[in-house]
């Protein structure tokens, strides 16, 4: 333990600093757009505005988040700009590191987090919320683990307040027992999270704002991102619908449940399966973009190091830093 203490303090250090250099770059010397966008909803919520709507003198680009999560912003919203980036930063740095910090033992967790670090900077220098997202899902999946329904319930609902992929975590509960329990708690959590603008608005305004952002998810579902379906579009010069390759993905996912029904006792599974699961979330994930793929390379650096060392797996994990990381900064051609 003490031979990695000193790592895991450098690398600690490594996220705070880098946080407060990118405040000092997006907030001071720029401007960030997505943290407008994040603090502009919050405050076009209590003003009783569209939350979808175009704010072309607020931000550009519009906000596709829920109106539970504009609430969530509220307290960052009233500070000043890059104060609040740099809370906004620290809290998606450091919650990632504390999910891993809970998954995995020291060594493991210490050697993943310092893997991880680039894609992690790479979100926060876009004032993103991916590194949260991925934290609020691995938190689901330990709070399952630890037998904590309620845990995983808000972990799972925090993280769809934000972007709805994360719901795909409720498939943790298939390897546990008491599901019907899990489906009551996440029902009633869910609930309250919806309902929770409340607080600030009228029912009616409320309903409209869901509304809006229903018309806005729908058109924004016909997009490809950067995935799967994008690549198959690019390289092969076909027009399919996104559906048919996110129902072909979905199937590869459940299929090892599936046919591995026997081994759902085992840690190793489970953790596999997490490890898939943020895989799956961006490649077939029809809004996913650069600063998305510190969810998938989350899930390939806990695969790397919860497994036996091969070279195979190190090759692996060193291609995959080249594809994932190294084309985010437009170092080898796309």
């Amino acid at each position: 333990m003490n031979n990695i203490a000193r790592p895991r303090r450098l690398v600690l250090a490594l996220y705070v600093v880098s946080a407060a250099l990118v405040t000092v770059q997006q907030a001071i010397l720029g401007h960030s757009n997505n943290l407008s966008i994040f603090r502009s909803a919050s405050l076009n919520l209590f003003a009783g505005r569209d939350l979808y709507a175009a704010h072309p003198e607020q931000h550009f680009d519009f906000y596709k988040y829920s109106p539970t999560f504009a609430l969530l912003f509220a307290p960052l919203a009233y500070l000043p700009f890059a104060l609040a980036f740099l809370c906004w930063s620290l809290l998606n740095g450091l919650l990632l590191w504390y999910a891993l910090d809970r998954l995995l033992p020291e060594r493991e967790a210490t050697i993943a987090l310092a893997l991880l670090y680039l894609e992690v900077l790479l979100a926060l220098q876009y004032g993103q919320s991916n590194a949260l997202v991925a934290a609020l899902m691995i938190l689901g999946f330990v709070a399952f683990e630890g037998r904590r329904q309620l845990g995983a319930a808000l972990s799972i609902t925090a993280g769809a307040a934000v972007k709805l992929f994360p719901l795909a975590a409720l498939s943790f509960a298939v390897f546990h027992p008491r599901r019907l329990r899990f489906a009551a708690v996440f029902i009633a959590v869910c609930a309250a999270a919806v309902a929770l603008p409340l607080v600030v608005i009228p029912v009616g305004d409320l309903l409209a704002q869901y509304r809006s952002w229903h018309a806005i998810e729908a058109k924004d579902a016909l997009r490809r991102g950067y995935s799967l379906m994008h690549y198959t579009h690019a390289w092969f010069g076909v027009d399919w619908p996104n559906w048919p390759q996110q129902a072909a993905g979905t199937a590869l996912l459940l299929l090892p449940l599936a046919l591995h029904s026997n081994r759902w006792e085992s840690p190793e599974f489970r953790r596999l399966f997490l490890c898939s699961l943020l895989v799956y979330s961006v490649l077939f994930n029809h809004a996913s973009e650069s600063p998305s793929f510190v969810v998938a390379y989350a899930g390939i650096v806990i695969w790397y190091v919860s497994s036996p060392p091969s070279r195979l797996r190190t090759a692996i994990m060193a291609l995959t830093l080249l594809v994932m990381v190294v084309h985010d900064v437009d170092v080898v051609p796309r």
